[in-house]
């Protein structure tokens, strides 16, 4: 009885823990602008943070599903954004080569059919509680900046509507 309940703990444990997972680990942010307002606003921010700009040029992903005979129905626009700080990467990398492949992060920003305007990306805060040591301190940063950038996207947004 008690294995029972031992296994049938770890099944539970394991099944909240890839729930939690999947509900939390893509985060996104209805932005109150026009597609193009906000991908301007993050082309201009995300530069102004020291250290911080784009190595990858962005993906026009829409326009590229498109071109390929692809589409979606609850997509009109897309664009991805690959955001670096390149002296993080450096430090991660130090440590653990493989985490190459979540570098750099991306923030997709696409419009749905309704007409509302979204960035998505990876909760790195989440995955900061993840790990320890230098790459722990590191996403922790990575997420910390991020917020500050969000917050500097929605403000530009609502300065430009408000004519300031």
């Amino acid at each position: 009885m008690l294995l029972l309940g031992l296994i049938l703990g770890i099944i539970l444990s394991g099944l909240a823990f890839v729930y939690v997972l999947r509900k939390y680990m893509m985060v996104s942010f209805k932005i109150e602008g026009s597609f193009e307002e906000v991908e301007e606003a993050v082309r201009n921010v995300v530069p102004q943070f020291k250290g911080w700009g784009f190595p990858i040029p962005d993906w026009q992903f829409y326009k590229s599903q498109l071109s390929k005979g692809l589409s979606y129905d609850n997509i009109k626009s897309m664009v991805m954004h690959f955001v670096c700080k390149p002296i993080y990467a450096n430090k991660v990398l130090k440590v653990d080569p493989k985490m190459a492949g979540i570098m750099p992060c991306t923030w997709a920003v696409y419009e749905d059919r309704n007409g509302d305007v979204y960035i998505a990306k990876m909760n790195i805060a989440l995955m900061s509680k993840m790990y320890f040591g230098i790459i722990g301190k590191v996403m922790k940063d990575v997420a910390d900046t991020e917020e500050k950038m969000m917050a500097e996207v929605k403000k530009r947004i609502l300065e430009k509507k408000s004519g300031k």
